[in-house]
């Protein structure tokens, strides 16, 4: 099935830009399903960037400096706090983090509930010309999506091969899984999820070799993590990067970050325990958010394939491009998407997003007819939302229509039984 962008976008426009859930569930049914996930689908947990990566890109451009090192360390740990730290609790929502907004319980539940439907529509949309694979893309480097996928018991696919010291590999993401009935030799295919780390993930540990580059390990005790976490910097060493501001009234506060230049003025001088802290963190496999992250990527082996098996499913024909979460602030990530957006006309893209973000997000991609945004006037269009709105309501309806077939089955064999016994009786003499 050849998805008419045309017609779908004229059905969005028909309904003042609300979902179609029709269009989105025959979309979903047909078509090779990717999502491109952002910090947004991990709120309110984690906080998104805000600020933190023009601060380092500001940053990165001054002039040496006595303070430099401490502005980069106070940046860094901000950034720590209140977006990575919290990767520790994830899995014992009674031990909450402190510097995190909390509701880990209720963004657990929603990445849960994304992956059980997802699961659902692999394993029960009808058609079988597309593989019962989903690509899961993602800049996050929390563990939401790897902790739901392997709570659930699902086959997850994060690149990495082995056991007692498993290491990743991008030729491992084109793998399949099948299983074989023991009666007839029956193979099907099983649902897999592909989950690529685009930006790195905290449970990566590298491991330097001799040319250069680095091989990659599972750190299933996330040490790397835990090392940061030990480093402890006195609350006075750190400048503040955010304020509330009340604009002369206390009832309205407004939540600001700091310049780069109140940044450097106030801090303090360089210490050793800024030091420890920047080189524990340097320890972690990932692109650091600021804008020389687009070079920093393209250097390294690894992020480079990663990127490069985006572009490729995309180019896929038949393809859908979920986004959630993500504003395409990312310059690799947004021009490798503008260019498959153009080149391959069968790819539809379909951004979860505020109404006010529309006309942005139009003007980005040069209001190309198959990228389309399904808006949410109540907010942000949050993963829950997601779920609620589109994933759970088809899941849900899919596997009714499979309970359905198996109740009129067994219906239909239950009426047919006394004939069938009246058949198999001898014939009297």
């Amino acid at each position: 099935m050849r998805i008419d962008t045309n017609k779908f976008k004229r059905d969005m426009n028909s309904v003042n830009n609300k979902p179609n859930y029709e269009d989105i569930k025959k979309i979903i049914e047909s078509s090779h399903l990717n999502f491109l996930i952002g910090s947004g689908a991990s709120r309110p947990y984690f906080e998104t960037l805000g600020e933190v990566e023009n601060l380092l890109s500001a940053l990165a451009k001054e002039n040496e400096s006595a303070n430099k090192k401490s502005v980069e360390a106070s940046i860094k740990n901000h950034y720590f706090n209140v977006a990575i730290r919290g990767n520790l609790h994830i899995q014992n929502e009674d031990d909450p983090c402190p510097h995190c907004n909390g509701q880990l319980k209720q963004t657990n539940a929603a990445y849960h509930e994304f992956i059980r439907s997802l699961y659902t529509i692999l394993n029960k949309r009808k058609s079988n010309l597309v593989s019962k694979q989903i690509n899961l893309f993602t800049t996050n480097m929390d563990l939401f999506l790897d902790f739901s996928i392997d709570k659930s018991g699902y086959v997850l696919n994060d690149g990495f091969s082995g056991r007692s010291n498993p290491i990743f590999g991008t030729e491992n993401f084109h793998n399949s899984v099948h299983k074989l009935s023991s009666h007839y030799e029956y193979k099907s295919e099983h649902p897999l999820f592909n989950l690529f780390k685009l930006h790195g993930s905290i449970n990566w540990k590298k491991s330097t070799l001799s040319s250069g580059e680095f091989d990659i390990h599972y750190d299933y005790g996330l040490s790397t993590l835990s090392g940061i976490n030990n480093v402890k910097i006195p609350k006075e060493e750190c400048i503040e990067i955010e304020y509330e501001e009340t604009n002369g009234n206390e009832e309205v506060k407004k939540k600001k970050t700091r310049t780069i230049q109140y940044l450097l003025e106030n801090a303090c001088n360089d210490t050793q325990n800024h030091e420890s802290f920047l080189n524990a963190y340097s320890e972690l496999v990932m692109i650091n958010p600021e804008t020389s992250k687009f070079q920093e990527t393209t250097k390294s082996l690894i992020f480079y394939e990663l990127l490069r098996m985006y572009a490729n499913h995309l180019e896929r024909e038949n393809s859908v491009l979920f986004v959630v979460g993500f504003s395409f602030a990312d310059q690799h990530i947004r021009e490798i998407t503008k260019r498959v957006v153009k080149s391959n006309p069968t790819l539809l893209v379909v951004i979860f997003c505020r109404q006010s973000e529309e006309e942005r997000f139009a003007e980005l991609f040069d209001s190309a007819q198959n990228v389309v945004c399904l808006t949410c006037d109540d907010g942000y269009f949050e993963l829950n939302k997601v779920n609620e709105r589109y994933l759970s309501k088809l899941g849900n309806e899919l596997q009714w229509r499979q309970n359905t077939k198996k109740e009129l089955t067994a219906t239909n064999e239950a009426e047919n039984e006394p004939n069938k016994q009246k058949e198999d009786e001898p014939a009297k003499q």
